[in-house]
């Protein structure tokens, strides 16, 4: 049986590419968050740091970040604030999807 990885968010949002990836996830199948963290090639601790606003991704992991997530999370949006809270309706409506 294979285990479920879960992301920890915390109750601040802190930047709006947190926000927008935690709505990424939350709408992908089981184990995207696993296929994520083995192609990014990085620990679920530091992908939790990134989603508290402990760091910021490097713009080679930023790069990947938006690869992976076809658009929905953007380079610059984790030096934005957040739009919203982690999954407001307005929100979920209105993430980009690259053409």
């Amino acid at each position: 049986m294979k285990t479920k990885r879960l992301l920890r968010l915390g109750v601040h949002v802190p930047n709006e590419g947190a926000r927008r990836l935690a709505i990424f996830i939350m709408r992908e199948p089981v184990g995207t968050l696993d296929k994520m963290l083995r192609k990014l090639g990085i620990g679920q601790i530091s992908l939790e740091r990134m989603m508290v606003g402990e760091i910021t991704p490097g713009s080679d992991i930023g790069y990947q970040i938006y690869a992976f997530t076809l658009g929905d999370v953007l380079m610059n949006d984790w030096d934005r604030p957040a739009e919203g809270g982690w999954f407001c309706g307005r929100a979920d409506a209105n993430l980009r999807r690259v053409a």
